[in-house]
């Protein structure tokens, strides 16, 4: 028989399942997907702010235009003068050239700026660059040899910034917007000719050109153009620049911070997990290997405590089926042995009576396997039927009443009644307020109270006024925001060495003259079973009168109610 699992070319098993994601937390820390995020997590605003800065879009918009009024107006001053001094009336005015030439060398004209004058021929009359015949006397610059000591160099801020430049302009966007604003003088110089005004940004290859063409006029009639230039953009931008680089370094360096405390907060706690849950994988003696991040009280701290539960959960689970499975193979060895004994006798019987008697046993030997076995078989199901059917709420009382009930109708022959003790209830504040809801399996929890009930009605006395009381209420003190449940019997009472040992596997400590074999001893532990899904408690007590004379048994349970929150219990 083939058991499905798939084998490697040696013959061991293989096993898909999750082995190729458990490769993941063996992963160097800086490489795992959750430490990435963080850093663009925090960088992504970073970069984004960065690149606004760099570009300073708003800034640079207002500089230029601040340049362009500022050309303009000199540039009019420029054609006021020049129109002036013209010579010639109407048609046949022209320019003074030599006029021209000392207005032009009297101006003042900024570093990075530049003046040219141009005739209505479009010819080229003056320009500031070439009108400048001044010789400057002074020293020569030293001649550099091995000695001679090295300029220093730039600061490493203003290198960065000088790279990050070269880097942005390169970036294809940039590039596009360059080549559609390159200059076109010839058409400026044509525009500003026919009386119009040219004024705005272009580029001269990569360098910003902020300009304005301005016709020169006698009256109606255009002598020449006057095109005033500058720049000194480039150059403001960049110095603008290099004063945001300490701070976005500085931002830079917090984002980077930022984004290593989350790491060690987030990502390696988280590691720390997985990797323990990993060595809980891969041995069995590891139970306290998942660490304690309690304390941190967040998301983590709830995930380690989640992750130890279920690491006890499941070591408890992995005992018990140990415990059960040894506890099934000691309890069926008991009628096998009887039945191996009843059969070795049955073979020397001399009478028919010693024969039946025989044969009596063994069917009361098989009977009890079979109990014993169903028994068996609806534990083993038990957590698996809880985990798989939803809870739901429950009207206690109810419940209680339609339990007593059908007691009522159905076991009339035992003479014992079941009786519903109803709550006092009032809105006035001298009884309980309201019904008593919990969330529970109905079916599961209907096996708990029947399994209490009937072994309360087998510890009932045969004689006299008998009854088995089942009632609720609400919880206060320590079980404020429980309901509490209980069950009492007439009977003789629970050894007090046995109040606990009772919900243990197959116990059968019955009654006296109680047919042997009839309980396998699973009900209680059972029931015990389905309390603990329903995070509830079961618990045994005698009761007793004033002078300590036990009057029977009580089963009490303990549920939390519906809606209250296991914090506010816990609280």
């Amino acid at each position: 028989m083939t058991t499905g699992v798939k084998k490697t070319k040696t013959g061991e098993p293989f096993f898909r399942i999750g082995g190729d994601r458990r490769k993941g937390a063996r992963r160097f820390i800086a490489f795992s997907t959750l430490t990435r995020m963080i850093f663009l997590a925090n960088l992504f605003g970073l970069i984004i702010l960065i690149i606004g800065a760099l570009t300073l879009n708003q800034f640079s918009r207002g500089l230029i235009d601040a340049k362009i009024d500022n050309l303009s107006s000199q540039a009019r001053l420029i054609t006021n003068l020049l129109g002036d001094q013209a010579s010639g009336l109407g048609s046949t005015a022209i320019l003074d050239e030599e006029a021209a030439l000392r207005i032009m060398r009297r101006i003042d004209v900024p570093e990075k700026a530049r003046i040219r004058l141009y005739d209505k021929n479009s010819s080229l009359i003056a320009d500031s660059e070439l009108l400048d015949d001044s010789v400057e006397v002074g020293t020569l610059d030293p001649i550099i040899t091995d000695e001679t000591p090295v300029e220093p160099k730039e600061e490493w801020w203003v290198q960065l910034q000088n790279w990050t430049d070269s880097r942005v302009n390169d970036l294809p966007v940039f590039k596009r917007h360059r080549e559609g604003k390159q200059r076109r003088l010839t058409r400026d110089i044509k525009t500003a000719l026919l009386g119009d005004t040219v004024a705005g940004e272009q580029y001269e290859g990569d360098n910003l050109i902020v300009s304005v063409a301005i016709p020169v006029k006698r009256v109606q009639d255009v002598l020449g153009a006057v095109v005033f230039e500058t720049s000194d953009v480039d150059t403001i931008l960049a110095s603008q620049r290099r004063g945001l680089t300490p701070i976005i370094l500085i931002a830079i360096m917090a984002a980077i911070l930022s984004s290593l405390a989350l790491t060690l907060f987030i990502a390696l706690p988280i590691r720390r997990l997985a990797r323990a849950a990993e060595q809980v994988r891969r041995s069995s003696d590891k139970r306290d290997v998942i660490p304690d991040l309690s304390s941190r009280s967040d998301e983590i701290g709830d995930l380690s405590l989640v992750l130890r539960d279920m690491t006890a959960g499941l070591y408890n689970r992995i005992d018990d089926i140990a415990n059960f499975a040894a506890d099934v193979a000691h309890e069926i060895k008991n009628p096998l042995t009887s039945l191996r004994s009843a059969t070795d006798t049955l073979r020397i019987a001399k009478t028919d009576e010693q024969r039946g008697k025989l044969v009596d046993i063994i069917q009361q030997d098989v009977e009890r396997m079979d109990r014993l076995i169903t028994d068996i078989s609806k534990a083993s199901r038990m957590d698996a039927a809880l985990a798989k059917e939803p809870s739901e709420p429950l009207d206690v009382d109810k419940f209680l009443s339609d339990m007593a009930d059908f007691y009522t109708q159905t076991r009339v022959e035992t003479g014992v009644s079941v009786v519903h003790v109803k709550r006092k209830t009032s809105e006035s504040g001298d009884g309980e307020k309201g019904t008593v809801i919990v969330r529970a399996l109905e079916t599961s929890f209907g096996q708990v109270l029947r399994n209490l009930i009937d072994n309360a009605l087998t510890f009932s006395p045969k004689e006299g006024e008998r009854s088995v009381r089942i009632s609720t209420k609400r919880g206060a003190g320590d079980d404020q925001g429980f309901a509490i449940i209980t069950v009492d019997d007439d009977g003789p009472g629970i050894p007090e060495d046995d109040l606990e040992s009772i919900f243990t596997r197959f116990y059968t400590n019955r009654p006296k003259g109680a047919a042997f074999g009839n309980h396998s001893g699973l009900g209680l532990a059972i029931s015990r079973q389905i309390m603990n899904a329903h995070h509830g408690t079961i618990t045994a007590y005698n009761r007793r009168d004033e002078n300590g004379t036990i009057l029977g048994a009580q089963f009490r349970l303990r549920l939390p109610m519906h809606n209250v929150s296991r914090r506010t219990k816990k609280a």
